[in-house]
């Protein structure tokens, strides 16, 4: 961390972001590639649920994870174990525009099936 923030274009569950970042653009998107991996498995194991539901449903799994590796300890130092937290802060913020992102398409695409039928 500590370069300059930019910006990057990943894919998440067939939507286009754009993410702000001061991590190396390879790091961005090999975490946008397993949020997506992991959308796309939840996705697949549900019959019925939302977009919204699919992203609660990976932030969950990626939670527990991080905390499974707090509770093991992994001899990660109070250093390593700041920079983890800050990313996993950067992370649930994106998470976050995301489920943003496609409550607002949701909603821009009832707003125009109203619009048309009514």
């Amino acid at each position: 961390m500590g370069a300059e923030p930019r910006t990057l274009t990943v894919h998440i569950l067939g939507h286009e972001y754009k993410v702000r970042s001061s991590e190396d653009g390879e790091f961005v998107r090999e975490v946008a590639l397993y949020v997506d991996e992991l959308m796309h498995r939840i996705s697949s194991k549900m019959t019925v649920g939302t977009q919204t539901q699919v992203a609660v449903l990976a932030a969950l799994n990626i939670a527990e994870e991080l905390f499974r590796e707090r509770r093991a300890g992994n001899g990660v130092s109070e250093e390593d174990q700041a920079e983890v937290d800050a990313r996993l802060r950067e992370l649930v913020g994106r998470v976050e525009e995301i489920i943003g992102g496609i409550q607002g398409d949701r909603a821009d695409a009832l707003s125009s099936t109203n619009t048309q039928s009514g």
